[in-house]
């Protein structure tokens, strides 16, 4: 995977990163500055319960988001992340 740098720190160049999850976590950091809680369950469910999402295209949305999360909610972030891991 390659490595890009984004707002000074390495993370993943993404090939599917799902546009709707991630327009929605931007637009709840504009709001919130963080992810809200309704964006990783309905993420989580749509991979895990409904299959609509793949779950690699959901790690590499997880992965996109991940600059939206703030340090105090990573512990939520991961949680939710190893339950998409294990779909």
């Amino acid at each position: 995977m390659k490595i890009n740098a984004v707002n000074g720190t390495n993370q993943p160049a993404f090939q599917k990163v799902n546009q709707k999850y991630l327009k929605w976590a931007e637009k709840d950091y504009k709001l919130m500055k963080n992810i809200g809680t309704e964006w990783y369950e309905s993420l989580r469910d749509d991979v895990t319960l409904f299959k609509d999402i793949s779950k690699q295209d959901g790690v590499d949305t997880m992965n996109a988001a991940r600059k939206y999360v703030t340090e105090g909610s990573m512990k939520a972030f991961n949680h939710v992340m190893d339950c998409i891991k294990r779909a």
